[in-house]
């Protein structure tokens, strides 16, 4: 009697460990998951993007490529909910400006064609497959395509230029970065051309203390350095944000400036104290 409870107990043990080993293995993702994500569909010279978090939250927008394929200008933006039952995807809009694509206050129905990590191929209502392909992985969490990319100029301090020989010496420090206009999914920023910041060294020594005096008047300028950097970086410069500005009189202050907002390379791990110290 007793053999056959010791029997019994290993019996138990051996069937919970198979339990326990068939419980940790890798489970498959739902369709849910799947669906999850940044997608895109191409169609007539027209970008359509797609984000879909796991709250159930989908926002869609449209943008329009010129001639070129490089410049991209946004169309419009619609958003719902979405969920996915007995194997189809149900799409409900609540705000929409394309109402082409998204018409607002519809439910629209598409059956699961395929759905994988790349790619999401939907049957509408009326039998036409409409596919969609996975952009650059983001976080789930996030719900908007950053298409707008910026290229850190950083600082620059030039001589202002003078109305009249015996005027003070003036100097315009700005730290600045250049926002870009919305690329295509997944293209690639232009590399900034070398030129670039020698363009902008000449236009701003060319100001003198009037264009630069206030705030109102800098934004003014950097406007127009718009158009004079847009040919070095193929015209996708959107606008010139300004970090920070100061206009000064001594030299002390452009060297504080310069050395303020110039980034110092940290040390490598594993330099120690000496590399440290060559860091201060």
């Amino acid at each position: 009697m007793k053999r056959f409870a010791v029997y019994f107990i290993l019996f138990l043990i051996g069937v919970s460990c198979l339990v326990s080993i068939s419980g940790c293995g890798e489970q498959e993702k739902t369709q849910n998951e799947f669906a999850v994500g940044n997608w895109m569909q191409f169609r007539n010279r027209a970008y359509i993007l797609l984000v879909t978090n796991p709250k159930g939250e989908w926002n869609s927008s449209v943008r329009i490529a010129d001639a070129t394929s490089k410049i991209v200008k946004s169309k419009g933006n619609a958003k719902g909910t979405w969920h996915i039952e007995k194997g189809q995807m149900i799409f409900t809009v609540t705000e929409s400006d394309i109402e082409e694509i998204w018409e607002k206050n519809s439910t629209s129905f598409f059956d699961i064609v395929e759905l994988t990590e790349t790619i999401m191929q939907l049957k509408n209502e009326s039998g036409r497959i409409i596919v969609w392909k996975q952009t650059k992985t983001k976080k789930a969490a996030e719900s908007e395509v950053d298409l707008s990319p910026i290229v850190p100029m950083g600082p620059i301090a030039v001589n202002l230029n003078k109305n009249r020989s015996n005027d003070k010496d003036r100097y315009l420090c700005l730290n600045m970065n250049l926002v870009l206009k919305e690329l295509m999914p997944d293209q690639q920023i232009p590399p900034l051309h070398p030129k670039a910041r020698e363009a902008a060294i000449i236009f701003l020594s060319s100001l003198v203390f009037n264009d630069v005096k206030d705030f109102n008047k800098i934004k003014k300028q950097s406007a127009k350095l718009v158009d004079v950097l847009n040919p070095y970086m193929e015209g996708f410069i959107k606008e010139v944000a300004i970090e920070h500005v100061i206009v000064a009189a001594e030299i002390d202050k452009v060297e504080e400036f310069i050395i303020e907002h110039t980034m110092i390379e940290e040390p490598a791990p594993g330099e120690g104290e000496e590399g440290e110290e060559k860091s201060k």
